[in-house]
C-alpha cells in the first residue's frame, strides 16, 4: 500500500512546500520560467485577490511519505455563481507528478469539499486571481517558453484531466506577432477613416488619475462582455482595483490604450497590456534576494516582447474598425519602446470577433489553452 495523504495548507511551512513543487517538477525542463515565488505567495496568501474574496478555497498538497508530489487549489466565487445563477467549482494551481493514483486523490479532495459547499460541477484549471493568469492547461505550442502569467504545464497533465472524467470545456488561444508582420500601411487607412468618421481617439492610460481609468474600464466591460460568458462575470471596482494593484508594477502606462469618443470623453474600448518580465524571470531562478533583485533591476530593461491580455469594445463600436484603431496605436508605442514581439492572449474560442481581429492583425495563432470541466 502507497503511503498518500492529503495535507492542508495552514502554516508558513506547508505554503513553501506549496510553492517549491514545480522548482522539483520543471528543473530539467529548458521553457519552464519560475515565477518569483513571493508572487504567488502574495496571490495565495489572498492578497489583491478578487476570486478569494468572493467566495471560499481550499488549499493543499499531497504528499507520498514525507515527500511532497502534488497540489491543488479548489474553491467557488459566491459573487459569480449568484449573478448567474450556477452551482460552480473551480480548481487552480494543479501541479502533480505522471501518476493518476496522485491525481485522483487531489481531485478527489475537491469534489468532496466542493459538494459539500453545494456546487454541483468543477471546472480548471482556472486562474487563481480570476485575472488571465494561469488560466486552463497549455494544449498546443511547447516549443517556446511562456509569456508573462500564462500556464506552462507537462502534455500528460490532460491525460490526468481526462482519466479522472474531466471533459474539454473550452480552448483559449494565443497570437503571436513580430513587427515585420504587422499590416501598417492598410490599418492606418482604416484607421485613419474609422476615427474621422467616427470621432474617437485613442488615449493612454494615465497613472495619476487611476480612478476614473478603473470606472471607465469598468463601463466599457458592462456594456462589452456577452451575457452568454457563463465564466465571466463584470468585476466590481473594488475587484479591478485589487487586479490593478498586483498588475501595477508590471504595467507601463504606454501598453494600456483607452478609446474614447471626442464630444464628450465617454470610453469605448480598451486594450491592457504588459511587458514580458517572464524574460526577466528566467535569471532569477524564483528569488529576490540576494541577487535576484539586481538581475530583475538589469534585465527589465532589455524586456523585447509585451503580452496583450485584454481587449474590449463596446456594441455600439463594433464593426468600426475601434479594435483595429486601439490595437495599431498600441503595437505603434510598443515599437516606439523597441519591442520586437508582442503575444495576444488568452482569446476564447467562442469569441469570434476578436480572433479575426488578431489574425488581420498579422498575428500567428501559435498556442492553444483548454479549459476542462466535471460534473461533481
Amino acid at each position: 500500500m502507497r503511503d498518500l495523504s492529503i495535507v492542508e495548507v495552514t502554516d508558513n511551512r506547508l505554503l513553501r512546500e506549496f510553492i517549491n513543487l514545480p522548482y522539483r517538477l520543471y528543473k530539467d525542463d529548458p521553457y519552464w520560467v519560475p515565477i518569483p515565488k513571493l508572487l504567488t505567495r502574495q496571490t495565495l496568501k489572498g492578497k489583491n485577490n478578487a476570486l478569494f474574496a468572493n467566495g471560499e478555497h481550499i488549499t493543499y498538497i499531497l504528499r507520498e511519505g514525507k515527500k511532497t508530489i502534488g497540489r491543488l487549489v479548489a474553491g467557488y466565487d459566491r459573487v459569480s455563481n449568484e449573478e448567474k445563477n450556477i452551482k460552480k467549482g473551480y480548481v487552480s494551481l494543479f501541479e502533480c507528478i505522471n501518476d493518476q493514483d496522485a491525481a485522483n486523490m487531489l481531485f478527489n479532495h475537491a469534489k468532496k469539499w466542493l459538494r459539500e459547499k453545494g456546487m454541483e460541477f468543477m471546472e480548471g484549471p482556472t486562474s487563481p486571481s480570476d485575472g488571465d493568469d494561469y488560466r486552463a492547461l497549455l494544449f498546443k505550442g511547447y516549443d517556446s517558453p511562456p509569456v508573462l502569467f500564462d500556464t506552462y504545464n507537462p502534455e500528460y497533465y490532460h491525460e490526468l484531466f481526462k482519466n479522472y472524467g474531466f471533459t474539454k470545456y473550452r480552448d483559449y488561444h494565443a497570437f503571436h506577432f513580430t513587427a515585420d508582420k504587422f499590416p501598417t500601411d492598410r490599418f492606418v487607412k482604416v484607421v485613419e477613416y474609422s476615427m474621422r468618421k467616427y470621432n474617437f481617439r485613442i488615449d493612454t492610460a494615465d497613472m495619476k488619475n487611476i480612478d476614473r481609468e478603473i470606472r471607465d474600464i469598468r463601463k466599457i466591460l458592462i456594456q462589452a462582455v456577452p451575457p452568454s460568458w457563463d465564466t465571466f462575470a463584470i468585476p466590481s471596482e473594488e475587484d479591478i482595483r485589487k487586479e490593478a494593484d498586483f498588475l501595477l508594477r508590471f504595467i507601463d502606462p504606454e501598453l494600456v490604450s483607452i478609446a474614447r469618443r471626442n464630444d464628450n470623453d465617454e470610453p469605448i474600448g480598451f486594450v491592457l497590456g504588459t511587458p514580458d518580465y517572464n524574460q526577466v524571470f528566467m535569471k532569477m531562478n524564483g528569488t529576490l534576494f540576494p541577487t535576484g533583485i539586481f538581475k530583475y533591476l538589469y534585465y527589465r530593461r532589455k524586456i523585447d516582447r509585451v503580452r496583450i491580455f485584454i481587449q474590449f469594445v463596446i456594441p455600439e463600436y463594433q464593426g468600426r474598425a475601434v479594435n483595429a484603431a486601439i490595437f495599431y496605436n498600441y503595437m505603434k508605442n510598443a515599437e516606439r519602446k523597441g519591442i520586437k514581439e508582442a503575444e495576444g492572449s488568452t482569446v476564447g474560442e467562442e469569441n469570434a470577433q476578436a480572433l479575426r481581429v488578431l489574425e488581420a492583425a498579422g498575428g500567428e495563432r501559435y498556442k492553444t489553452y483548454r479549459m476542462y470541466r466535471i460534473n461533481i
